[in-house]
């Protein structure tokens, strides 16, 4: 159950503070980042919440994540690349003139793996510019690979989705996990949230599908068992 860029957009909004505008520049933002990096012709992929999106139901969204080939000085290139982006949108992403700002993370390819993923992002429109956006399976494989506050929740929703290749990425994590398997032990944690949170939401349904129903009526079929019956006797 996928979602599209109009659905993080309507979720823009700081409902502490509604007349904050930086929440509903993202777009803006996201615009400009994405066309510098398609004028440098770099090989990149959008990742985190605003990915998500394509594969599963949209999120609210303060944070553009992108992972780029970004050569040998990729460090060095992120840093001045993130630093001129908040230069141009200080009033939205500079912690000292607002509140919740707007955060930009761009990393570069962590190895062989990440560049063939890289290859397999989905381009379609996004917030109005044509845009590369990750596979669930490079999504997956990154959220398991590393590991950060939201990794786990974002993973497990989109697992929960079906959208994602799931024996694909547990060979790829067999390829680029450490010493203790921690990337595949992420996995089969998210696995088990996301069978957890499915298997909450369908009985949540039932309990109150069943709270809706009158305990006195008679279910159409019972009383047509029921005719059924009465004339056979007659």
């Amino acid at each position: 159950m996928g979602g599209c860029w109009a659905d993080i957009k309507a979720l823009l909004v700081d409902v502490t503070d509604p007349g904050n505008p930086t929440p509903g520049m993202l777009p803006a933002i996201f615009c400009d980042v994405i066309g510098r990096l398609d004028a440098a012709r770099l090989a990149y992929a959008v990742v985190g919440r605003i990915a998500l999106t394509l594969h599963e139901q949209a999120r609210f969204v303060g944070e553009i994540e992108i992972v780029a080939d970004l050569g040998a000085d990729g460090g060095e290139r992120a840093t001045e690349f993130v630093r001129a982006t908040r230069a141009r949108f200080a009033a939205h992403m500079d912690p000292h003139q607002c509140r919740r700002p707007i955060t930009l993370t761009l990393g570069p390819c962590t190895g062989a793996t990440e560049t063939m993923l890289l290859a397999e992002a989905i381009t379609c429109p996004w917030f109005g510019v044509p845009t590369r956006l990750a596979s669930a399976e490079h999504l997956l494989w990154l959220w398991c690979f590393t590991e950060a506050p939201d990794h786990a929740m974002n993973a497990a929703a989109l697992i929960a989705g079906g959208t994602v290749d799931l024996h694909r990425v547990q060979s790829l994590l067999r390829k680029t996990d450490d010493i203790e398997e921690s990337g595949q032990r992420r996995l089969r944690l998210a696995i088990g949230d996301a069978v957890l949170s499915t298997t909450s939401s369908f009985s949540r349904f039932m309990m109150e599908r069943s709270a809706r129903l009158d305990p006195n009526q008679v279910p159409a079929w019972r009383l047509q068992r029921a005719q059924a019956t009465d004339g056979g006797d007659r």
